[in-house]
């Protein structure tokens, strides 16, 4: 799967060089689902905000709620705005155009899916407009960072679509789905090459999508869009913790470089993939790196340049930096 990051005025991984109450950032990546009887790709990192499960009609035009690995994805039906049938206040999403379609046999795969897979809305891009088109994540807050996940199924004998999905930042004006144009949507990140559908003999080709992301202050959310006939069946938002933290303990230091060293390479073991792009790789100590000694810290300040050193002599210099820079800064206090 083809993953891009486009923050505007940042080089390339500017996802985390910037600091997030300053600049919008996004780094994630699609990825084909393989557990369907469990669902284990749908995430419990971080703290649960909501989850959605998008315009499902398929029980006589009543909404539906379904949990998958644990994670609520709460009903929406045809006339309602917000998830669950809630006000802007107190709702995490919103319908923002595009065509509600459900059919029982959207999904005949069975397992954890089944619900969140029989409805689906498709046509959400207006191509008319350059902007403003989308499914609509609210009331985010500057500078916090979110990790979202957009959930694309369907299983149906014959049917192939290859599609991307583009995440603008938006301030929504707080009444239902409208827009505060004062402030013009902004894309800040975008997958490419998304492949949804069945063979008609076996499971779908169905795709995760799971993002992090913080937007600038003047905006309060995003819009999701896709076109080529890209189609969404669900969403869910979590709120992160700090950036490196691989071991949930709210700070920064060398035990989470080990999580990061035990655990490189695992495509399952991903407390230490630090980008979301689903493997533990060397990009997510740069990740670690930032976070503890500030980005730009490599060779020549670009995270292109900088080589990720060897383990042992990497955590060696951490304990001394750790010990010294505090006895330095101990003295400096006393003198």
């Amino acid at each position: 799967m083809i993953s891009y990051t486009r923050t505007i005025g940042a080089c390339f991984c500017a996802t985390f060089l910037a600091s997030p109450a300053l600049a919008a950032s996004f780094g994630g990546a699609a990825k084909p689902i393989t557990d369907f009887a469990n669902g284990s790709e749908v995430s419990t990192v971080g703290t649960y905000i909501s989850g959605v499960n998008l315009l499902n009609d398929n029980v006589g035009g009543v909404g539906v709620d379904t949990t998958i690995n644990g994670v609520l994805f709460k009903n929406t039906a045809p006339g309602q705005f917000f998830e669950g049938g809630g006000s802007f206040a107190n709702s995490s999403f919103v319908y923002h155009g595009g065509d509600g379609f459900a059919d029982p046999n959207l999904w005949s795969s069975g397992g954890a899916y089944d619900t969140l897979a029989d409805s689906q809305i498709f046509n959400i891009d207006d191509p008319n407009v350059n902007a403003g088109d989308g499914y609509g994540v609210i009331n985010l807050t500057p500078g916090t960072r979110y990790l979202l996940q957009v959930f694309m199924l369907d299983d149906r004998a014959g049917v192939s679509k290859t599609f991307p999905v583009q995440f603008q930042q938006v301030a929504w004006a707080g009444n239902f789905d409208q827009i505060d144009n004062t402030n013009p949507p902004v894309e800040i990140g975008y997958l490419d090459n998304i492949s949804i559908g069945g063979n008609g003999v076996t499971h779908a080709t169905g795709e995760i999508a799971t993002v992090a992301v913080t937007i600038d202050p003047g905006y309060n959310g995003l819009l999701v869009n896709t076109w080529n006939n890209g189609a969404f069946d669900g969403m869910q938002l979590r709120q992160l913790g700090v950036a490196g933290d691989y071991n949930g303990n709210g700070t920064v230091g060398p035990e989470d470089y080990a999580i990061w060293r035990s655990s490189f390479g695992s495509t399952t073991n991903l407390a230490a993939d630090g980008n979301f792009n689903g493997v533990v790789d060397d990009a997510d100590y740069v990740v670690w790196r930032d976070a503890l000694v500030g980005p730009g810290s490599g060779s020549g300040g670009s995270l292109k340049s900088a080589a990720v050193p060897e383990p042992n002599t990497l955590l060696l210099a951490t304990v001394v930096i750790t010990i010294f820079g505090g006895a330095f800064h101990s003295r400096r206090r006393s003198a």
